[in-house]
């Protein structure tokens, strides 16, 4: 279809000019940059900015519904998935079948190192057994299978869940609890870890959020507690039944304890000591993983605990307990003032602003102490508050390389095949789902996202994907741009809340057909902000 094929005018020009405007913007962004809508248009205003923070993506539909029935009944649905049928999905979820295995289907179905070793022979046979087939033949996978059904899964919640709000939350507490898919056990472990230890608590209670996380073998492995045992427990009268126990390469560790006061509670500034690390490090030993065969599962470890007397943040831990210590430890963190500031203000960065408003802080920290860290109303508070409706944070935000995609597909209603190329991008922009290394997780800020190289990973990606060159996604960019003005009806549906005349301005002097139009509205600056 022909848009303007005005003369004169080449793509690679259009994406400079563009991508200039893209890095002036979001290089810093700056509060009040998004203009304040009219009276008239503040209703709709309203409902497209909640939409591009607590969903992935503003469709015309969506934005319907927030009109139809006000921003807070929307939301208060939203915080109750098991209301909101989501069959659909459920549908398009089929194929990934690791993500709702079990542990014991899993480590049939996609064997360890060790057992496909055993049932094949040395590496060099177990290759010849790939080559020939006879893994798959056997109905066996590589577990790298696991990683990319994870993925794939993700991307499709994202664009097609009805369940927005838990889809984006469920991503949130992940990454403040990250573990890492790819270490070790780990690639078995954390389709389980999402399903039980992150997704049933997003809208419940923080300490059963902490709680769980806390004893699922996933974090157990990956920051070692498993292995983290009383200093003494080999000295002691127990010691020969201890050194039977011992998981390999055990030993007194504060891996986790820290990254539970830093990271998952009281954060940096918290208020904590060394000595607090040391004694939440003494209280959890012994929180341990057991196997059945090859299946892990959490363990508390008598003979490896420490049972001395210990002092956390101010509270005394007698002498004598067992798996008590450690509950209490936890116990003490998840209603602590600094945890509830630290869960306020993660919340407010990554959904309101990088820099969030002081006094949305606080409004969240006194509705989580107020209600026992109850999630589903601080989550509420979050989306209800003044502070998220500013004018002066409308727009503010950057999307990741994950939202991006998610974004682009759910607005242009793809049509995402269970095996498609989106995971290239997302692995060359650095977050790839489920493989942030580190226990922070993935950033929640634009400077950690926007730099010239990113900006033209960006605008490739985004002419790939409506030139229908993405491998497994398809966009009908005409049937999107039907109108009398085909331009205008494109941005009007890719960019609902934002200024999209200066976008219109330099694309409508440039292009010839949908597809590049499309492309171009994808990668310009008001597509990256949310």
């Amino acid at each position: 279809m022909t848009l303007n094929a005005a003369a004169g005018g080449s793509v690679p020009r259009v994406m400079r000019l563009l991508g200039a405007i893209l890095l002036g913007c979001l290089a810093a962004p700056a509060a009040g940059q998004v203009p304040v809508p009219s009276a008239a248009g503040d209703e709709r205003a309203l409902a497209v900015h909640l939409l591009q923070r607590a969903t992935y993506g503003a469709r015309p539909e969506d934005i319907a519904a927030v009109l139809a029935v006000g921003p807070e009944a929307w939301l208060d649905r939203q915080l109750h998935p098991e209301t909101i049928d989501d069959s659909a999905l459920l549908a398009r979820l089929e194929p990934f079948q690791a993500i709702s295995m079990s542990l014991e289907e899993l480590y049939a179905a996609y064997p360890t190192p060790r057992r496909r070793r055993t049932m094949f022979g040395d590496a060099d046979s177990l290759e010849r057994a790939r080559l020939r087939g006879e893994m798959r033949a056997e109905g066996l996978e590589s577990p790298r299978r696991i990683g990319a059904e994870l993925a794939g899964a993700r991307l499709q919640r994202a664009v097609y869940s009805e369940r927005q709000l838990e889809a984006l939350m469920t991503d949130f507490w992940f990454n403040r609890f990250n573990v890492y898919w790819g270490k070790g056990m780990d690639r078995w472990l954390v389709p389980a870890y999402e399903r039980e230890a992150i997704r049933p608590h997003v809208f419940g209670r923080f300490e059963d959020l902490l709680s769980a996380t806390a004893r699922h073998p996933a974090m157990l492995f990956y920051l070692d507690n498993w292995r983290s045992i009383a200093p003494d427990s080999l000295r002691s009268a127990n010691g020969a039944r201890a050194s039977r126990e011992l998981p390999e390469g055990a030993g007194f560790n504060e891996n986790y304890a820290r990254e539970l006061l830093e990271l998952h509670t009281l954060g940096v500034d918290g208020g904590y000591t060394q000595a607090d690390v040391e004694a939440a490090a003494r209280a959890l030993t012994g929180w341990s993983i057991a196997f059945r065969g090859e299946v892990p599962e959490f363990r508390f470890r008598p003979a490896l605990h420490d049972v001395g007397e210990k002092r956390f943040l101010g509270h005394a831990l007698p002498a004598g307990r067992g798996i008590e210590d450690g509950e209490a430890v936890l116990e003490i963190l998840a209603r602590h003032p600094s945890t509830a500031r630290h869960v306020a203000r993660d919340l407010a960065e990554a959904f309101v602003a990088d820099g969030p408003p002081p006094a949305l802080v606080d409004r969240l920290t006194r509705v989580f102490l107020e209600t026992d860290g109850d999630l589903r109303a601080v989550t509420r508070a979050l989306f209800t508050a003044p502070e998220f409706y500013d004018p002066a944070v409308r727009g503010g935000k950057v999307k990741s390389p994950f939202e991006l995609v998610a974004s682009a597909l759910r607005l242009t209603d793809a049509e995402v095949a269970p095996d498609n190329e989106t995971g290239q991008y997302l692995r060359s922009a650095g977050e790839i789902p489920y493989g942030a290394r580190d226990p922070i997780g993935y950033p929640e800020t634009a400077e950690d996202w926007i730099d010239g190289g990113a900006m033209l990973q960006r605008m490739n990606l985004a002419l790939e994907l409506a030139s229908g060159k993405t491998r497994g996604v398809e966009i009908d960019a005409d049937e999107l741009a039907a109108g009398s003005d085909p331009v205008e009806a494109l941005a009007g549906r890719v960019l609902p809340g934002g200024d999209s005349e200066r976008v219109v301005e330099v694309v409508r002097a440039d292009l010839a057909s949908a597809e590049r139009t499309l492309g171009l509205i994808l990668g310009s600056p008001e597509f990256q902000k949310r």
